[in-house]
């Protein structure tokens, strides 16, 4: 436990000294009366809602599979997955805890690390798309300047992303290299024949998922492309004259690049790559204020709850499914 809270308060040092230096820089500070607003409670419910609507995606992929998982445990994995997010460098544990998680409640490893890495590659699908939509328009706005270099940066490291995703599903020798690869790094034996015959599942499991019921998924980008839509929504609560899907293109675009910061949640990284960008779309003191708030609804609130809740929900769990 030392260990994560130790990641935990990294984590938020980080995110919280970039905000402070940048508050310092342009002689700004956030009002307590902004957290005490209906905006600013409206953007917690809206959390909750993502989270929940998260929830479901998993608990109607897990019974597609024929898993009966109670929908506490979706919402346990979901919450916690994101938790890992946060305190993990590039934000890359999640998916592992959350495969991690499942297969300990009676789901095949197989079938678990194709849901959880499904729902990854639908992450790069729908971000990708996005970037294409809005590229153009928002490098013609802001042509030659350094959020002009990051949204390109951004762009670039999403279609990269996305490839490798795909390349990892669709091509056996590839799965199979970088598992052996990551069994030399974290120093286990791994048997080739035990692999193979586990990547042989594993497609099988794919093959029934994207092949034989692709609906399945499109339903499911279509509840992802919603969550989407409302963390832009907590962000566009907070400002004016703007376009709502202008929000969202630039959010997509930045996260792309933000979130492959080497920081534990990327904390930092985050911040100073909004902070470039909405300085030029909003000013300086209005774009430190849209990211103090914002950061604390989808990053501070739910990180400090993990962290009160991981000792007693983190772990604990039964080997086995219900029903």
């Amino acid at each position: 436990m030392n260990g994560i809270y130790k990641k935990v308060f990294i984590s938020i040092a980080i995110s919280f000294s970039v905000i402070i230096l940048f508050q310092f820089f342009y002689s700004f500070s956030v009002g307590i009366d902004v957290f005490l607003s209906k905006k600013f409670i409206l953007g917690i419910f809206i959390l909750i809602l993502i989270y929940l609507i998260d929830s479901l995606r998993l608990k109607l992929l897990l019974c597609f599979f024929g898993y009966k998982i109670p929908f506490f445990e979706t919402v346990r994995n979901v919450f916690f997955g994101k938790f890992f997010s946060f305190i993990t460098p590039m934000s890359i544990g999640g998916q592992p805890y959350q495969i991690y998680h499942l297969s300990k409640i009676g789901v095949k490893t197989e079938d678990a690390t194709n849901i959880i890495i499904s729902r990854t590659l639908e992450i790069s699908i729908v971000i990708l798309a996005l970037d294409l939509i809005f590229v153009k328009p928002i490098l013609n706005a802001y042509p030659k300047s350094i959020g002009f270099t990051l949204i390109v940066v951004g762009f670039l490291v999403s279609l990269g992303v996305s490839i490798l995703i795909f390349l990892g599903f669709v091509n056996r020798k590839f799965l199979e290299k970088i598992l052996l690869f990551f069994g030399r790094i974290f120093k286990k034996r791994m048997e080739k024949d035990k692999i193979l015959k586990w990547i042989d599942s594993l497609h099988e499991s794919i093959n029934i998922l994207w092949v034989k019921n692709p609906w399945m998924l499109f339903f499911d980008i279509i509840l992802y492309f919603l969550t989407i839509c409302m963390y832009g929504f907590i962000l566009y609560m907070f400002v004016v004259n703007i376009n709502f899907w202008y929000i969202i293109g630039v959010l997509a675009l930045l996260n792309s690049v933000a979130y492959y910061i080497p920081t534990p949640g990327s904390s930092g990284g985050i911040e100073g790559t909004y902070q470039l960008v909405f300085s030029q779309i909003f000013g300086g003191n209005k774009a430190i204020e849209l990211i103090t708030i914002y950061r604390i609804i989808t990053f501070y609130f739910p990180l400090i709850l993990g962290t009160l809740l991981f000792p007693k929900f983190g772990f604990n769990y039964q080997n086995k499914e219900e029903g």
